[in-house]
């Protein structure tokens, strides 16, 4: 028993060490915090803090107490030093996504990494992420040692003060979380969202039944949770077609074109082009993430319908009804089409789906879809009409083939976000970004030269737009990339429309995806009867697109509502908001609930 005690005595050292060492790394969080906190405040964030932290050093201490049992000295620091390195290893990575994206580390951002294509690495990563481990491994082996070579002296008494404090912390931080939640004080519910694995507790209907429950504001946080789980009423009715002769369809996106990359200096040949056709200078995705703007852009309903439709594995009325009438398909990726799950709801009725892309880097698959789209074109059967989607992907990693001739300058020489802060000049990035841009550019000229030089322009619908926005740190708050917040940098985007003897104009209305299914359903496809039967968006030909105050977008977790003046960022899972101005500060006053209520009418229109 002695012999045990002393070997135990050891790993509790070492976890109170890392006790310590998880609360230093967590302080990352801190710098993304909302400004003007209160004392109450940041008193709720100290202790909610030190308990989140103390408890999962605690667990990692818990799986790793078994080791601390081997006999052999090395292979018990070994093992004991790997399993700490690892903890403290994913507890960085994770301070390092919410820095992008605010929010962490996620199953579905797992998938995404792991299925290649979507996120890559260069060389210098691997070789920070290989040296970041050996430190942190050669620190714990260190401690370990140096403890071992002590005599613990009061370990005990420490242990029990730091438990009892952790402890007393965790009580604090529930029963404090459980009055805010019940009294839909958003500034201790939101920081829930700060720290990772931090669920506090809740108890809503107790509270209740004593009376104890701001009974209005919290009916008004529930009802901005999504209900994912009930089928789908999508149609809402059967749609009646009357006989059409359709055209040629093309859908054209670029991932993460920023709405500023559009011009006649970086993009070239699409503003030659789009000059003849209809500009859009006020568009919206309805997301600021591939899945989000995909899945608007080809459905025409908000992207928080998203689980609803992947789980129905729910094709879209607009390919239903492009199938229906015998349109051959080209779905041309430079991404794979598995993640995000494309396969299974945007085009899970196309047959013979093509779903990846053979090119080992971003231009090389651009160039290949190019190709093969100019190949297919070239083939194609000329009695039946035609739909093709050319999906690019180089300014999503900024990236162009080296010996590219037509450079911004000065540019980083490569896109690396951990060396990225709020103070990172941010022109040198932009330039790179608008290189990948004017590389893609210059891709779509081919494929647009084609089009006009075979005379099929006239009779091609193109569109083109991009999947999202991308942030290049525009509202100083060190957001570098997409899906971490709604404001324009990251939703807003390019859109135009030309050919099919489309007139040209400049459209300064307020627009967003969605607008695009009613408008080639009710133009070009046939569709009769109200669009709200099918979609939650306008025609762009008709006058009543002028109607829209509001935005509704999507990222991967969470929902926003945006209109001319502010953002509210609303957690999908639980309610809690943050109510923001269109620079992501937060805005004095409460929401306009009325465009809320219609909002929330609109996310569950078209379930059962």
């Amino acid at each position: 028993m002695q012999s045990l005690r002393a070997q135990i005595k050891p790993h509790l050292a070492l976890t109170l060490v890392n006790i310590l060492l998880f609360n230093l790394v967590s302080i990352s969080y801190f710098d993304y915090l909302p400004e003007g906190l209160n004392a109450f405040e940041w008193g709720y964030i100290a202790i909610a803090t030190l308990g989140q932290m103390g408890l999962l050093a605690a667990l990692v201490g818990l799986v790793s107490l078994p080791f601390s049992l081997i006999k052999s000295t090395v292979l018990r620091m070994l093992s004991t030093a790997a399993i700490f390195t690892a903890a403290l290893v994913i507890l960085y990575c994770d301070t390092q996504v919410f820095a992008q994206y605010r929010f962490h580390i996620q199953p579905v951002l797992i998938e995404m990494v792991l299925s290649g294509g979507i996120v890559e690495f260069s060389l210098a990563n691997y070789l920070f992420a290989v040296m970041l481990v050996l430190l942190i491994f050669t620190l714990q082996l260190a401690a370990y040692w140096l403890i071992l070579s002590r005599e613990l002296t009061g370990l005990k008494t420490l242990g029990k003060y730091v438990s009892s404090v952790i402890l007393l912390c965790m009580i604090a931080t529930h029963v404090t979380h459980i009055w805010a939640s019940a009294n839909a004080v958003n500034s201790i519910t939101n920081f829930s969202r700060f720290l990772p694995l931090f669920y506090p507790a809740t108890a809503n209907r107790l509270m209740l039944k004593y009376g104890l429950v701001n009974e209005a504001e919290l009916a008004q946080q529930n009802r901005l949770k999504i209900d994912t789980s009930t089928n789908l009423a999508y149609p809402l009715s059967p749609v009646n077609y009357q006989p059409v002769t359709p055209p040629n369809i093309l859908f054209i996106v670029i991932d993460s074109w920023r709405h500023d990359s559009f011009s006649a200096e970086i993009t070239p040949n699409i503003w030659q082009y789009a000059q003849a056709g209809q500009i859009f200078k006020q568009h919206y995705s309805v997301g600021n993430a591939t899945r989000a703007g995909i899945f608007g852009l080809f459905y025409g309903l908000p992207a928080t319908y998203w689980q609803s439709f992947y789980r129905n594995h729910q094709s879209p009325l607009l390919m239903d009804r492009m199938l229906q009438l015998d349109y051959q398909m080209g779905i041309f990726s430079s991404a794979h089409l598995l993640k995000p799950e494309f396969d299974e709801t945007v085009f899970v009725d196309v047959p013979n789906l093509r779903v990846r892309s053979k090119g080992e880097t971003k231009p090389s698959r651009d160039i290949e879809i190019t190709q093969e789209w100019l190949a297919w074109n070239k083939h194609k059967d000329p009695t039946r009409p035609a739909f093709s989607f050319l999906f690019y992907d180089s300014p999503h990693g900024y990236d162009f083939p080296e010996d590219y001739p037509h450079k911004f300058e000065l540019q980083v020489p490569r896109m690396d976000y951990l060396s990225l802060s709020n103070d990172t000049d941010r022109l040198p990035i932009l330039n790179r970004y608008n290189t990948s841009v004017h590389f893609n550019d210059s891709l779509i000229g081919k494929v647009l030269n084609q089009l006009k030089e075979s005379g099929e322009l006239a009779n091609t619908l193109v569109v083109i737009t991009g999947d999202h926005g991308q942030e290049i740190n525009d509202n100083k708050l060190n957001f570098w990339g997409h899906n971490g917040n709604f404001t324009d940098a990251q939703i807003k985007v390019p859109f135009m429309m030309f050919g099919a003897d489309l007139a040209p104009s400049v459209n300064q209305y307020f627009t967003d995806h969605m607008d695009l299914v009613p408008t080639l359903m009710q133009n070009y496809l046939g569709a009769t009867g109200p669009v709200e039967n099918y979609s939650a968006g306008y025609n762009l030909f008709k006058h009543d697109i002028d109607k829209r105050k509001w935005l509704i977008l999507a990222s991967y977790s969470d929902f926003a509502l945006v209109n001319e003046d502010s953002i509210l960022h609303v957690s999908a899972i639980q309610g809690g908001y943050q109510y923001m101005d269109r620079h992501n500060r937060p805005k004095e006053g409460k929401p306009d609930f009325k465009q809320v209520n219609q909002a929330y009418e609109l996310m569950r229109r078209y379930l059962k």
